[in-house]
């Protein structure tokens, strides 16, 4: 790509004339060379920012992220108008950077001064828009000391956020910091398996995870951490204790402790693969309640021990099991599949679609039960998103289980995760969701079989008198899915059939309970939930 002089070609300007001095520099991103090379309004040199040698953007940064916009995103793309809205991100860290598209032409402009011209790359040319944007920054950070001080990940945010900010809401990139905690979460990490709390510079143990190497160490909650690796913990921060009982699986690191006031004892602690819990669990008037926080690495396996745990501990005199889905904001889909599967004998689980090949995908269950038929609730809200959407829908549609709470939040669609050369990640979104009864969830989200939100509902036997006298019909819920795909007024009315407000948690699952006392009531709360059938996918 080519930098060429704005003014007519049948005259020599200031710029083209330096140009032509400097030609034997390469292109004009050494510092060297580019100390006047932007013009000012009135076609004059404007001085350059001197060099500090600040560190450098990474082409293959950017290479891989457009590269995979353009291989898996839901549709099709033109970086006609994604790489130049990247490049206008600049203007976040300096505001007087400009980036313009006249025809096959990208202007840079610094405090209204040319920077520079390039050729524009074609519009499908991932590759090409890639090298185009790291030579503007490069270019731009030789005039703004904004962006010659900025680093190259604040770089990289801002051009991604400008880039992902013409693809959906759910499309996005992540930083190296967040990315790696992000990771953590969701996959696991070198570590000890504990949590910890810091009140007035006393570190304490707190979550003690099962079968960790703190578990097994017996390492208990309120012990006091003292020291790591020798280290006072009253001279480190919460992330510097975070970074040094993590590290690389197999290694050792030695703690120093102190129980209800006694003598410090040293502990060395052989890190393994920590995945944080998502599942807690607990026992309400014979039913078991089991809260799923997200979904990462060991939620299914988690959510599996849990069953077993409730059903060993209160044998035959189990009601049924509580999905509490409240809050959930999603995680890992294969998960997601795997904890429904967990209750569904048969059928489809959930159907994804998109434009890449390896994004249209069935899921389908295999033949067996770990609660062996007992009656099952889920709870869900406003913010049950994402995957926790996926497992109330494959469970209500299956009839599997009674949807209890407000409408989900409505995020139907699947993201690809790529992990970037500087370590940072983009989410892309590639599929939509179909739920067994073939209705995206994509806005529409779940609707509750018993809805706990509306304004003025507090008793729990009130709100399962139209369950119980026959007054419900899903019949209407179903024909408002039909249509809302294509139809503002039918998603509004279907929306609005059961809104989302903030009321007494308590509320929902003393509904639950109510319900799984009832097994009459709770098995026609099952019949009508599979009538919502919108069309096979």
């Amino acid at each position: 790509m080519a930098i060429r002089d704005r003014n007519a070609q049948s005259r020599v300007s200031p710029f083209q004339a330096l140009s032509r001095r400097l030609r034997g520099y390469g292109r004009f991103a050494a510092p060297a060379a580019a100390a006047f090379l932007a013009l000012n309004a009135h076609g004059n040199p404007v001085q350059a920012v001197p060099s500090a040698d600040p560190a450098s953007v990474s082409e293959q940064v950017f290479a891989v992220g457009f590269g995979k916009i353009a291989e898996v995103y839901l549709k099709p793309v033109s970086f006609d108008q994604l790489g130049v809205d990247g490049l206008k991100g600049l203007t976040v860290i300096d505001p007087t950077v400009k980036v313009e598209r006249a025809s096959s032409t990208v202007r840079l402009y610094v405090s209204g001064a040319l920077a520079a011209e390039y050729g524009a790359a074609g519009a499908a040319d991932a590759a090409g828009w890639a090298t185009l944007t790291t030579r503007v920054i490069d270019r731009a950070r030789l005039f703004s000391p904004q962006l010659a001080l900025a680093t190259p990940e604040r770089i990289y945010q801002v051009v991604f956020d400008g880039v992902t900010a013409d693809l959906d809401g759910y499309s996005r990139y992540t930083g190296v910091q967040r990315a790696t905690n992000e990771r953590a979460q969701r996959e696991g990490y070198g570590g000890i398996g504990v949590s910890l709390t810091i009140d007035n510079n006393r570190v304490t143990v707190r979550d003690v995870l099962p079968r960790s190497p703190a578990d097994r160490a017996n390492l208990r909650d309120g012990d006091q951490l003292l020291a790591i690796d020798g280290e006072l913990t009253t001279r480190l921060n919460e992330a510097d204790m975070r970074d040094r009982l993590r590290g690389p699986t197999g290694t050792i690191v030695m703690v120093t402790l102190a129980r209800d006031g006694g003598t410090p004892r040293r502990v060395p602690l052989r890190r393994e693969r920590v995945v944080p819990s998502t599942v807690t669990s607990s026992v309400v008037d014979q039913v078991g309640v089991i809260k799923l926080e997200r979904f990462n690495a060991t939620t299914a396996s988690n959510l599996r021990d849990a069953v077993a745990v409730i059903r060993q501990n209160t044998g035959r005199n189990l009601h049924g099991l509580v999905l509490d889905l409240r809050g959930n904001p999603g995680g890992l889909l294969d998960q997601a599949v795997s904890v429904a599967d967990l209750f569904i004998k048969r059928g489809r689980i959930i159907a994804t679609e998109g434009r890449h090949p390896d994004s249209r995908q069935r899921f389908e269950a295999a033949p067996d039960d770990i609660a062996d038929g007992l009656p099952l609730v889920v709870l869900v809200d406003g913010r049950s998103a994402s995957s926790a959407e996926v497992v109330a829908a494959a469970l209500q549609d299956s009839g599997r289980a009674v949807v209890i709470g407000a409408s989900s939040y409505g995020k139907g669609s699947v993201q690809t995760v790529t992990r970037l050369p500087n370590d940072g990640e983009l989410f892309l979104t590639w599929s939509r969701i179909y739920t067994p009864a073939g209705y995206t969830l994509h806005r529409q989200g779940v609707q509750p079989m018993v809805c706990t939100s509306r304004a003025g509902q507090t008793d729990p036997d009130a709100l399962l008198a139209d369950l119980r006298d026959g007054r419900v019909r899903p019949t209407q819920i179903a024909s408002w899915r039909a249509k809302a795909a294509d139809d503002e007024q039918a998603l509004a009315s279907l929306r609005e059939s059961c809104p989302w407000k903030e009321h007494e948690p308590e509320l929902d699952l003393k509904v639950a309970t109510r319900l799984l006392a009832e097994p009459g009531l709770y098995q026609r709360a099952v019949a009508l939930a599979v009538v919502n059938t919108v069309a096979e996918r």
